[in-house]
């Protein structure tokens, strides 16, 4: 079992999931919370230029390193794209992809809504997300990524466990097995800890759609 300490441990076991008391007033005010940080100039210009090629060989390991479960998988769509480095390190490896965020960034990014996605059931081979802590409604989240996902094909998703987050996490998650219980389509092919080169995600979890949505 993976802990970065007693503290952290126990509290993992004991809550599990946890929201942010952000009492937001409606749906709406939810968005605009998040689209501070999406829209965030200095963020922006950091993304890309300082933090684009880091963040795009960042996103290139995870993928090469699960390239076993990317077989046959010839598209893709991210869920939280930002400015797109995840789907132009696909892109790289020759998989068709796209991305999503409440603020596009074209040429990789569209507008979307991770809790309403516009596209139809089993429409991609693969989904790829860290940003499930900055979901309003997770489970609603991952029945989305089951519903657009095709059949016998796989979601790569990264979470980070435990209280370092910043101000617009939304969901806090302390243990991987609640958040795997929302996925009721799916089986687990893994689920381990990690160290990304370019985030703090520190697990991972790839399930494999096994049934019809």
């Amino acid at each position: 079992m993976y802990q970065k300490s007693i503290k952290s441990f126990v509290k993992r076991n004991i809550i599990k999931i946890k929201h942010n008391n952000h009492n937001y007033h409606n749906y709406k005010e939810y968005v605009s919370h998040q689209v501070k940080k999406t829209s965030n100039p200095e963020r922006i210009k950091l993304w890309l230029n300082d933090e684009w090629n880091i963040k795009h060989k960042g996103f290139f390991n995870i993928f090469e390193r699960n390239k076993t479960y990317l077989k046959g998988c010839t598209n893709a769509i991210c869920l939280g794209s930002r400015t797109g480095q995840e789907v132009k390190a696909l892109l790289d490896m020759g998989i068709n992809a796209i991305g999503i965020d409440l603020v596009p960034f074209p040429p990789y990014t569209v507008k979307g809504d991770v809790h309403g996605l516009n596209y139809e059931k089993d429409s991609f081979d693969l989904v790829f997300t860290n940003i499930i802590d900055h979901a309003l409604y997770p489970r609603k989240m991952c029945n989305e990524i089951e519903r657009v996902l095709s059949i016998n094909k796989i979601a790569i998703i990264h979470i980070q466990l435990g209280d370092d987050l910043d101000e617009y996490t939304e969901t806090k998650i302390y243990n991987e097995l609640e958040l795997i219980n929302y996925f009721s389509h799916s089986k687990v092919v893994k689920s381990i800890p990690i160290k990304n080169m370019h985030d703090s995600m520190n697990w991972e979890i790839i399930i494999k759609k096994n049934a019809i949505y």
